[in-house]
């Protein structure tokens, strides 16, 4: 019995310690966090007015030496909000990383180079990137709902599929809940420093897990999977189609919900990526064959983001949405990748050219009185 009593007496005294170490590193991050965490739990946290200057050297070969980023008053990528901003064609882009294009310098994103683009056409056009690197159309809604509505733009561009890959069901924890013990524990959990760098540290894991992660690759080195069975292909298929689909589409549907019922119009852009069929123009790789991961190569990991990129079009459709195919109007083409997701300049300059002769007949439609005079012909 004292045995017993003595290991009870050990265990407490390692959870006390434990539950003491948590609570100093708790007040430790409120008083310091050098890590910027943009996703909390339950809210965004912008990075407002803030500068980034990067070194790339030894990373990239395909981008700029030096990068230079910069958050405007909103925490949003380009100019700050007109005075007169219900005067001006404004235009939002959200998504992910190929959205905020984080190592493309300012000015040189597909965001910008559309905002000039627009400019030829509009009398007063004011457009601004919130990309936010590793969000998904949960982290949209949260966007939506506690900055957007309230900031209240015409036009709301989202370029989303790669994120919600393999997600479920992201409302499951609904964060605007409360009342009980469950949601309590919650709540507190949502405030907490440590719970949220744990949080963020998980997803950093998970993106370097699913490529997602920022890095040059180099096409030959990456190997080849030449046929995966059909059965392999089938099964996989099948569960991003039980277990993903159906909570995307509901987010996808909400974010259409949420814009319309705040006077903002909606536009979806499919996600585009490297790899796929096809042939790479400036290395000559099968793109269908270059190995991703074990049982995974570019045809099946393309085949799983088709799936996500027809559930954009579906919605869009039935919502009466304007989709502008990016994913199949994007040339397969490293020139314009600096790896299987993200932009180069070119590949910027790329994207902001399909979105544009896409997006000018609608605008020029919709927005007549904005038109510059002449510009319809």
């Amino acid at each position: 019995m004292p045995k017993i009593n003595n290991l009870l007496k050990n265990f407490f005294l390692v959870l006390a310690g434990f539950a003491v170490a948590l609570a100093l590193m708790e007040v430790a991050l409120r008083c310091y966090n050098p890590f910027e965490i943009r996703f909390k739990p339950d809210r965004i946290v912008l990075p407002v007015h803030k500068r980034y200057v990067i070194d790339n050297a030894g990373k990239f070969t395909k981008l700029e030496k030096i990068t230079v980023h910069t958050k405007n008053s909103l925490g949003f990528r380009g100019a700050p909000p007109p005075g007169d901003f219900a005067r001006y064609l404004t235009v939002i882009t959200v998504g992910g990383s190929t959205t905020e294009c984080f190592y493309l310098s300012d000015g040189k994103t597909w965001t910008d180079v559309l905002g000039r683009k627009l400019v030829r056409d509009f009398n007063r056009v004011w457009v601004n990137n919130a990309g936010l690197d590793g969000a998904t159309t949960y982290r949209h809604i949260i966007l939506l709902e506690d900055y957007l509505v309230q900031l209240k733009p015409k036009l709301i561009l989202f370029l989303v599929g790669i994120n919600d890959v393999g997600a479920g069901n992201l409302e499951a924890a609904n964060r605007r809940k409360s009342g009980g013990l469950k949601n309590l524990t919650r709540s507190i959990a949502n405030h907490s420093e440590v719970y949220s760098l744990g949080q963020n540290l998980y997803r950093y894991l998970v993106a370097q897990e699913r490529g997602l992660h920022h890095q040059e690759m180099d096409l030959k080195a990456e190997g080849t999977l030449e046929g995966i069975p059909e059965k392999t292909r089938e099964e996989t298929l099948l569960g991003y189609k039980n277990r993903s689909l159906p909570y995307y589409r509901q987010r996808l549907e909400k974010l259409v919900w949420i814009c319309r019922n705040h006077g903002i119009e909606p536009v979806f852009l499919t996600q585009p990526v490297l790899y796929g069929k096809g042939i790479d123009p400036a290395t000559g790789v099968n793109l269908e064959t270059v190995r991703l991961g074990e049982n995974l190569n570019g045809r099946l990991m393309d085949d799983i983001v088709e799936l996500y990129n027809d559930t954009v079009r579906q919605v869009g459709q039935k919502e009466q949405v304007l989709v502008i195919d990016l994913a199949r109007k994007m040339p397969r083409d490293s020139a314009y990748f600096y790896d299987y997701l993200h932009y180069t300049d070119r590949g910027a300059e790329k994207v902001a050219e399909i979105v544009y002769r896409e997006l000018r007949p609608y605008l020029l439609e919709k927005y007549g009185g904005l038109i510059k005079n002449g510009t319809k012909n």
